[in-house]
């Protein structure tokens, strides 16, 4: 069904560590949807989005994605998450390129190895963020933003429907912060669903369709721009 949105959440609530932090949120993210979750630390916008990815269990209400509930939910590679930082795993440190390619995972079977088609996806991942030129670099020596940046092209390289990022410009330089907005603006002109949580919106303001402002875990208000062309 065309008509069923990427997310839709009925009265979701989350309690973590007996503190409810999120109360009671109805949210329902349409097709082409570019969403600013805004608000203060503490407000309980990671926690949001980490609920309607199914990362945290509601503890009461309902959350779907394309109509089902994550935990039915099977066709990941139609959503992409950039989380707030990359994460730090033993072993041998990935290489940036290593980091971007683990975005096709769910576009590939155990079958099938890497495809032309994957690489080609992972190449242009990195040249839409800029570091093509960094590919063979420890993702773990890059600064904060370049991190960031990788985490976004690992999105990239999967080519979901939507993305889900968590604060990518919290800590990160004017020129990663215009990096993002050019990025946003060409996923806006091909239709892709973004959401976004930030504290403000900076140069990514003119690309979001609508603003939903949260506080102590509910939603304040909600704003709706004028849709413009990207």
């Amino acid at each position: 069904m065309n008509d069923v949105p990427p997310f839709a959440m009925t009265g979701g609530r989350v309690r973590l560590d007996g503190r409810e932090v999120l109360r009671g949120v109805d949210l329902r993210v349409g097709a082409g949807d570019r969403v600013a979750l805004l608000g203060p630390n503490g407000a309980g916008k990671s926690t949001l989005v980490k609920a309607l990815l199914g990362l945290l269990p509601l503890s009461e209400g309902r959350t779907e994605i394309y109509g089902a509930p994550p935990s039915r939910f099977r066709d990941w590679k139609r959503v992409g998450y950039v989380p707030q930082r990359l994460p730090m795993g033993g072993g041998v440190p990935a290489t940036v390129r290593e980091v971007v390619a683990s975005g096709r995972v769910a576009r590939q079977s155990r079958w099938r190895p890497s495809s032309a088609a994957d690489r080609a996806a992972v190449d242009r991942a990195l040249e839409a963020v800029g570091l093509a030129d960094r590919a063979r670099d420890s993702a773990h020596l890059l600064s904060g933003g370049q991190q960031q940046r990788v985490l976004i092209a690992r999105a990239l390289a999967g080519e979901p429907e939507v993305f889900v990022m968590d604060e990518p410009t919290a800590g990160v330089d004017a020129a990663s912060q215009a990096a993002l907005a050019a990025t946003l603006g060409s996923l806006a002109a091909q239709g892709r669903t973004v959401v976004l949580v930030a504290h403000g919106l900076g140069p990514m303001e003119d690309l979001i369709t609508r603003t939903i402002h949260l506080d102590h875990g509910r939603i304040l208000r909600e704003e709706t721009a004028m849709r413009k062309s990207a």
